[in-house]
């Protein structure tokens, strides 16, 4: 890598930290999903982390692909029939097809440039990428082993050994992934005192004391992910698939709000294109405070529709069926126990090679024992992607909530509750690779994210208004076998 390039992403680095701190700083009004008071949603703090983590790792993919086709100037059709004989024209254009989605419109201008001159290895290997990307697996590994014999650079070797890799892993009935993240977390706000420094109790507002005050604390994160998929051998690409996530958040201070989490589903990808529907079992497990506080068992079915290369529309319902055990920290919350539905439906839309929006409806009821523990949600979330070519990424999102309850607490309030919430997060990430040209082998693969987080409910209940801002730096890594 250069070191232009390495300056460059260095350079977006410190951007992007110095506008997280920026909207960390300045967001204290503006609207932001929080945490619930004490030990409520933990479940929901677990899968956010779970889900977050995958959409890293998934963008981090991404920006490495596309990092190994350049960031050159973008060539058009009409430049091309200008001068059609131009060898590195049509190269650039292939690269560009690629990004823009084409690769089949790529595949016949390099089949065009190696009819005039077969010998150019470059043009070879993206050649055999682009046979690989269209899966056609075997044409691709001959295409490349009969490149890998010229004389070539150590870094096109290296890329060409690569591509091998994947053929033979790819070619596997049964893959395996294991991907972990470490991450280190600051809270502002980590119990989610209320921010008038009141709360109530039987409608009675009390001054907020000792532990109940604004606690802020710092944690060390860890997920672990095991999963699979065997090709059950069909004619159609269907696929069953499965998988396990452990996580565990240490708090330095607030031990109470220690978290162990098991989430775990089975189940089938089916293919009948241009629509994929996936129906799961799920099963999540989580301790509190080291004490057994919350079981599921449930089912899902995810479906996605490719309308053209560029856009598609999906949807999502799952329900679970929860049961939640008393612990020393909530003496009563086995009267959260109960069903929990939800329905999705969204799209996503790649605006360019480098930028994807994506946004999403959804709308939950959760059915617990008590009524003032059942409510209704419905979440708005918008998620863009910026890829910046070489290798990093900036991932930003938005989501607004509104939570209505079916009745009142009476320990609390009179009234039954009503929030406004929304959630602001950044996370940029840059592979380690970016930062030097002789990496070692133990940490090649490793990517590096900082995120920045500002929350905030709006409740007509003091006790749930409040403000959180987080700052969390993690490493990811993956591997495929």
């Amino acid at each position: 890598m250069s070191q232009g390039v390495s300056l460059g992403v260095c350079r977006r680095a410190q951007f992007v930290i110095f506008a997280s701190g920026l909207v960390l700083a300045t967001l204290g009004t503006a609207p932001a999903l929080g945490q619930q008071s004490g030990t409520e949603d933990r479940a929901d703090e677990v899968e956010g982390k779970i889900e977050t983590r995958r959409e890293v790792q998934r963008t981090a993919d991404e920006a490495l692909e596309l990092d190994g086709f350049g960031d050159g100037p973008r060539v058009t059709y009409q430049q091309v029939l200008a001068d059609p004989d131009n060898i590195d024209l049509n190269f650039r254009y292939a690269l560009t097809q690629i990004r823009d989605g084409n690769v089949r419109g790529a595949g016949a201008t390099l089949e065009r440039i190696l009819l005039i001159q077969p010998d150019l290895a470059t043009v070879r290997v993206l050649f055999a990428i682009v046979l690989f990307r269209l899966d056609n697996l075997d044409e691709a590994e001959r295409e490349l082993r009969a490149v890998r014999d010229l004389d070539l650079t150590d870094d096109l070797r290296e890329q060409i050994d690569s591509y091998l890799d994947q053929i033979q892993t790819r070619r596997k009935k049964t893959k395996f992934t294991i991907a972990v993240n470490f991450s280190g977390q600051y809270d502002w706000n980590r119990n989610a005192a209320s921010a008038s420094g009141e709360r109530l109790a039987f409608g009675i507002p009390t001054v907020t004391t000792g532990g109940s005050t604004r606690q802020d604390d710092l944690a060390m994160n860890g997920l672990a992910q095991f999963a699979f998929e065997h090709d059950v051998g069909a004619q159609k690409r269907h696929m069953m698939l499965g998988g396990v996530v452990y996580y565990q958040g240490e708090q330095t201070q607030q031990d109470d709000l220690d978290l162990q989490a098991v989430s775990s589903d089975f189940g089938f990808e089916l293919d009948y294109a241009p629509d994929t529907i996936t129906p799961r079992l799920i099963y999540e497990n989580i301790l509190l405070s080291r004490e057994k506080y919350f079981d599921a068992f449930g089912a899902s079915v995810d479906w996605n529709r490719d309308l053209s290369n560029t856009w598609a529309i999906f949807g999502s319902a799952r329900v679970k069926y929860q049961t939640y055990q008393n612990i020393t920290s909530s003496t009563t919350a086995t009267q959260r126990s109960g069903r929990n539905v939800q329905l999705k439906f969204g799209t996503s839309q790649v605006l360019d090679p480098t930028q994807r929006i994506r946004v999403s409806l959804e709308r939950t009821r959760n059915s617990a024992a008590r009524r003032f523990y059942s409510y209704n949600r419905t979440e708005l979330a918008a998620t863009h992607t910026l890829l910046f070519g070489s290798g990093d990424f900036l991932l930003s999102s938005l989501a607004l909530t509104h939570d209505a309850y079916d009745g009142n607490d009476p320990t609390i309030s009179p009234q039954t509750r009503r929030d406004e919430a929304g959630r602001l997060r950044l996370t940029y990430g840059v592979p380690f690779e970016a930062f030097s040209d002789d990496v070692p082998d133990l940490f090649k693969g490793l990517t590096l994210t900082v995120s920045g987080e500002a929350y905030r409910q709006i409740s007509n209940i003091t006790n749930y208004t409040y403000n959180n801002y987080r700052l969390s730096f993690g490493v990811n890594r993956r591997w495929e076998f």
